[in-house]
């Protein structure tokens, strides 16, 4: 891996190249954006270059030089034992630093916790602590802390000094997608790169590589609902999220279609609201398995605010069939119906369902009792149809 093998991030790439060409690289980064985009990719990368024996300079011509956002190109050299050691993450002096870490720690009572957070005890341990000392192979420490956002306030008071007055021969780099959880002074004391979503088309290419087996309406259906990350993509296919829209699309379309919604939406919306809590369950228990540390709870509040994201993702289809932005449509496979709400289903309502949608997200997050939470949705939901469908008067 180097930082020519980072796509479509030209911005982050322009200032990487930049500081690297003028040898005077931050000793403090933070790259803020989606997960799943090339962030922890661009780390590593540049990870191997300040730690290659022999890094090598490439210049970039066209569309090559335009996609990278630089004509010269910096990287570690991929052939040499740094680098080697790199790619097999194996390198002695680089550090990836994320919440399991705790497993490791030589405190049973800190390997005992769970690993929600990253805690001052990880923290010290596996970065201040080593920040002090001379690298192994003698050339440059580099720490990358994944999720970094997830430090707690004592992790990241703990971590100021370092930040502000690391030794010449460290760099730290944060992994954040929300900058708004870290303290303003860990900010102050980092370099911020910002890092956009990746292009649909480039996220539909890559999926159709990496799973040959789905379908094409399913590859754009993951690629158009990650909203550029091609991280997200491969998980929502582990959790095989289209099936689950499909299911709950006939809920939704159902809510338009009714000739007199008000007869029916009681014992229309009981079924839904079954319906979104087995299936949240179901997903929570997925989200359970790829991350053991998170509680029943947690997972199943998770699996909601999938759901609910699937849900906004259909009202979003009538805004952009209103606005004819129809190449960015998610359930292109579901146009004739979309097309069929929007005329009922105006910008306005389609606006309110996906405000009343983020609020009961919100809801979520501040622990709102989740039965109560997909009820009152789903009965908001349902006033908005039958406003949709009411005859003029």
């Amino acid at each position: 891996m180097s930082l020519g093998d980072v796509e479509h991030q030209p911005y982050a790439q322009r200032l990487i190249q930049r500081a690297v060409a003028r040898d005077r690289v931050p000793h403090a980064y933070l790259f803020h954006g989606p997960d799943g985009v090339g962030k922890e990719r661009l780390a590593v990368g540049l990870g191997q270059l300040l730690l290659c024996s022999a890094p090598v300079e490439q210049k970039l011509e066209g569309e090559q030089a335009d996609e990278a956002g630089v004509e010269r190109l910096f990287a570690g050299c991929g052939v040499c034992e740094e680098c080697r050691a790199v790619a097999h993450r194996t390198h002695p002096d680089l550090h990836l630093v994320y919440r399991q870490l705790n497993r490791e720690h030589p405190d049973p009572v800190v390997r005992k916790r769970k690993a929600l957070e990253i805690g001052v005890d990880v923290l010290r341990h596996f970065v201040i602590e080593k920040v002090g000392l001379t690298p192994i192979r003698g050339r440059a420490k580099v720490f990358v802390i994944r999720e970094a956002e997830r430090m707690t306030v004592q992790a990241q008071n703990a971590l100021l000094k370092t930040l502000e007055e690391p030794p010449g021969t460290t760099f730290i780099i944060l992994l954040v997608a929300a900058l708004d959880r870290l303290l303003p002074t860990t900010l102050s004391r980092s370099q911020v790169v910002s890092f956009d979503g990746l292009p649909t088309e480039f996220v539909r290419t890559k999926l159709a590589e990496l799973s040959p087996d789905l379908a094409p309406d399913e590859v754009t259906w993951y690629a158009r609902f990650s909203d550029g990350s091609l991280g997200h993509a491969l998980e929502y296919i582990d959790d095989e999220l289209y099936g689950l829209n499909q299911r709950l699309l006939e809920g939704l379309i159902s809510m338009v279609r009714t000739v007199d919604p008000s007869t029916t939406a009681g014992r229309r919306n009981d079924g839904l609201v079954k319906e979104w809590t087995e299936e949240s369950k179901s997903l929570g228990g997925r989200y359970r398995k790829r991350d053991p540390d998170i509680t029943d709870t947690e997972a199943g509040r998770r699996g909601l605010k999938s759901i609910f994201q699937l849900a906004a993702a259909w009202y979003a289809d009538n805004l952009r069939v209103a606005s004819r932005n129809e190449s960015a449509i998610v359930n292109a496979n579901h146009q004739t119906e979309i097309e069929q709400a929007s005329r009922s289903v105006d910008v306005p309502l389609a606006i309110e369902a996906i405000n009343r949608i983020a609020r009961a997200e919100r809801q979520l997050d501040l622990n709102a009792n989740t039965q109560l939470c997909v009820e009152t949705l789903l009965n908001d939901l349902s006033k908005i149809a039958r406003r949709a469908t009411a005859p003029a008067a």
